[in-house]
């Protein structure tokens, strides 16, 4: 176990699902982002997001020593950041449903990493 690489993966994964949830979502939050011109600019972020996922997934193997724990982790993070900014973007409240996901999320990140460390 390394711990200082399982938190640089934690974090990887936080940012890159920020940047994905731009990606992905751009185009219902800003009106340059809903033209056909911007999906090339959209494309591209798939380069850097593709090259930290790769990052991502070799520093959290080489912290956890099991690819199960890293994929838990992509989850987790992503369950995590999507609502977050979907609320603070675009005013969407998470139903119960949701808060429940996310709750459960919460605790999927928090079983891999203390039980790792």
């Amino acid at each position: 176990m390394n711990p200082k690489l399982i938190w640089f993966t934690v974090l990887l994964f936080f940012l890159n699902n920020i940047i994905i949830w731009f990606q992905l979502n751009s185009q219902l939050v800003w009106d340059w982002a809903k033209t056909s011109k911007s999906m090339w600019f959209m494309a591209l972020m798939g380069i850097p997001i593709s090259l930290l996922f790769w990052l991502a997934t070799k520093w959290g193997y080489q912290g956890f020593g099991n690819l199960w724990s890293v994929r838990m982790l992509g989850f987790a993070a992503s369950m995590m950041t999507f609502p977050i900014l979907t609320y603070l973007l675009l005013g969407e409240l998470p139903t119960t449903k949701i808060i429940i996901s996310i709750i459960l999320a919460c605790i999927i990140l928090y079983l891999n990493i203390t039980t790792s460390l």
